[in-house]
Protein backbone atom coordinates (compact mmCIF):
# COMPACT_ATOMS: atom_id res chain seq x y z
CA UNK A 1 0.00 0.00 0.00
CA UNK A 2 1.41 3.43 -1.22
CA UNK A 3 1.91 5.98 1.58
CA UNK A 4 -0.88 8.87 1.77
CA UNK A 5 0.80 11.87 0.27
CA UNK A 6 1.62 15.14 2.32
CA UNK A 7 -0.96 17.72 1.92
CA UNK A 8 1.74 20.11 3.34
CA UNK A 9 5.60 21.65 3.14
CA UNK A 10 7.83 23.45 5.13
CA UNK A 11 8.58 26.98 4.11
CA UNK A 12 11.08 29.48 5.29
CA UNK A 13 12.63 28.92 8.87
CA UNK A 14 13.20 31.79 11.10
CA UNK A 15 15.74 31.19 13.98
CA UNK A 16 15.72 33.73 16.89
CA UNK A 17 19.68 33.59 17.78
CA UNK A 18 18.98 35.59 21.17
CA UNK A 19 16.39 33.11 22.34
CA UNK A 20 17.24 29.95 20.34
CA UNK A 21 13.49 29.07 19.41
CA UNK A 22 12.35 28.91 15.92
CA UNK A 23 9.42 29.56 13.38
CA UNK A 24 8.71 27.87 10.48
CA UNK A 25 6.29 28.75 7.71
CA UNK A 26 3.83 26.08 6.71
CA UNK A 27 2.45 25.62 3.06
CA UNK A 28 -0.29 23.30 1.65
CA UNK A 29 -0.13 21.99 -1.95
CA UNK A 30 -0.93 25.01 -3.96
CA UNK A 31 2.47 26.52 -1.76
CA UNK A 32 -0.21 28.76 -0.32
CA UNK A 33 0.98 29.65 3.48
CA UNK A 34 -1.16 28.12 5.96
CA UNK A 35 0.46 29.44 8.81
CA UNK A 36 3.42 28.96 11.22
CA UNK A 37 4.64 26.74 13.80
CA UNK A 38 6.38 28.21 16.32
CA UNK A 39 8.57 25.58 18.52
CA UNK A 40 10.56 26.64 21.75
CA UNK A 41 13.81 25.52 22.70
CA UNK A 42 12.42 22.43 25.44
CA UNK A 43 10.62 21.23 21.99
CA UNK A 44 6.94 22.33 22.63
CA UNK A 45 5.28 23.44 19.34
CA UNK A 46 2.64 26.41 19.64
CA UNK A 47 0.63 26.74 16.14
CA UNK A 48 -0.17 30.58 14.96
CA UNK A 49 -2.62 30.48 11.90
CA UNK A 50 -2.05 34.18 11.94
CA UNK A 51 0.54 36.70 13.39
CA UNK A 52 -0.40 37.53 16.44
CA UNK A 53 -2.73 34.36 17.53
CA UNK A 54 -1.24 31.29 19.10
CA UNK A 55 -2.71 28.34 19.55
CA UNK A 56 -1.28 26.11 22.17
CA UNK A 57 -2.93 22.85 22.73
CA UNK A 58 -4.92 20.92 19.68
CA UNK A 59 -9.00 20.20 19.66
CA UNK A 60 -8.49 17.18 22.28
CA UNK A 61 -6.25 19.39 24.71
CA UNK A 62 -2.89 17.82 24.13
CA UNK A 63 0.36 19.22 23.07
CA UNK A 64 1.07 19.78 19.08
CA UNK A 65 3.26 17.53 17.67
CA UNK A 66 5.26 19.41 14.43
CA UNK A 67 3.27 16.57 11.94
CA UNK A 68 -0.25 17.36 13.61
CA UNK A 69 0.10 21.35 13.67
CA UNK A 70 0.88 21.38 10.19
CA UNK A 71 -2.19 19.45 9.27
CA UNK A 72 -4.27 20.82 11.24
CA UNK A 73 -3.38 24.64 9.80
CA UNK A 74 -3.69 23.28 6.42
CA UNK A 75 -7.17 21.63 6.56
CA UNK A 76 -8.38 24.66 8.77
CA UNK A 77 -6.85 27.43 6.74
CA UNK A 78 -8.58 27.04 4.17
Amino acid sequence: MKPKPKTYTFGQVFINPYLGNKTTEVLDINKKRAGWIWTHTDGRVIVSPYLGFYIWYDVAGKEWTTESAAVWLVKNRK
